[in-house]
């Protein structure tokens, strides 16, 4: 982890915790979802990277803010993460999350729905306090995201090209975190011009974050990851392993993905011969080319923001550690 992202979590999960204060059994629902307090009422520290909402603080003090102003940002943005996450596993059927079971596994289905609601709602509530361009800024990039997951969804009903994969990533994936980048520009009093650059430069960061995911979501080690090796096959998602595979398959393995992806469930033995296929066509090497070129692309777009000599070095760090990760 990288001290962009270790510097301000203290002072993130703190402002979670006052955000989601309350007696409520729906508040611990949604502070255990969180990853702020266990199950015997307890805080913790399991809320996972906080990456979006590091880089508001990130960004914003870089422009010349306090850290006190962008907090409230911070903390909405990781709370419409969150939100978005407990009815994605809903959606797909997700049982873990971060090592834990998930909230309607837990819960049922219509409280897990509560709980994202909930998280939605007090998210607005705190970007409220940073005036009206940071709640448009919040609420353009969660329709984004929405829009993103339903061609996600609909993804599941057939194939996609590469250039599709993309477009639906840059909604799903990079509405947040090009978000992350606007809302620190935003506390900031930045300039248009800033505002583009950073949207430029997170566009880069989210499309290779989500591709490394991808990578993740196959070959990825399960108890690092918090999911079974292989889980993004047997939930049939068309990520960008999957998009590149059939791009590249010859029409007798292409027919073959078509009837394992059309399945349900889909079988382990299937589950082996699309992964095996993939390392055939030389898919891993493929995708973390693709995520090398993207990051280089993302360290050009820094030239055009005005950072510190330290912050020019987190970000560096940063890119370094997106192209490494394995969690």
């Amino acid at each position: 982890m990288t001290r962009l992202l270790e510097e301000n979590r203290v002072r993130l999960l703190d402002g979670l915790r006052d955000a989601l204060a309350g007696s409520s059994s729906l508040s611990r629902i949604v502070r255990q979802h969180v990853g702020i307090e266990d199950a015997a009422g307890g805080a913790v520290d399991g809320a996972g990277k906080l990456l979006r909402p590091s880089l508001v603080l990130f960004v914003a003090e870089e422009l010349g803010a306090r850290l006190d102003e962008a907090l409230p940002a911070a903390v909405a943005l990781e709370l419409v993460h969150n939100f978005s996450l407990v009815h994605d596993d809903i959606q797909d059927r997700d049982r873990t999350r971060r090592g834990r079971p998930t909230v309607w596994v837990t819960h049922g289905e219509a409280m897990a729905i509560n709980a994202g609601d909930l998280l939605y709602a007090i998210a607005f509530r705190e970007i409220a306090r940073c005036g009206s361009a940071a709640v448009a800024c919040l609420a353009e990039a969660t329709i984004d995201m929405v829009e993103g997951q339903s061609l996600d969804l609909s993804f599941e009903r057939r194939f996609v090209t590469i250039d599709e994969y993309t477009a639906m990533i840059d909604r799903k994936t990079g509405a947040l975190l090009r978000c992350a980048f606007e809302l620190g520009a935003i506390v900031a009093g930045a300039d248009d011009s800033a505002r583009r650059a950073l949207r430029d430069l997170a566009m880069a960061l989210g499309r290779a974050f989500q591709i490394q995911d991808d990578v993740l979501g196959i070959w990825g080690d399960g108890d690092v990851v918090g999911k079974p090796q292989g889980s993004d096959v047997r939930r049939r998602k068309k990520s960008f392993p999957v998009a590149s595979a059939f791009a590249l398959a010859g029409p007798a393995d292409r027919c073959r993905l078509e009837e394992i992806y059309s399945a349900e469930p889909v079988a382990e033995t299937d589950v082996t011969w699309v992964i095996l296929l993939m390392e055939r066509l030389g898919v891993p090497a493929a995708a973390a080319g693709t995520v090398r070129e993207t990051l280089a692309q993302a360290a050009g777009y820094l030239g055009r923001i005005q950072l510190s000599a330290t912050g020019r070095g987190d970000m560096d760090a940063l890119i370094d550690y997106l192209a490494g990760r394995t969690k």
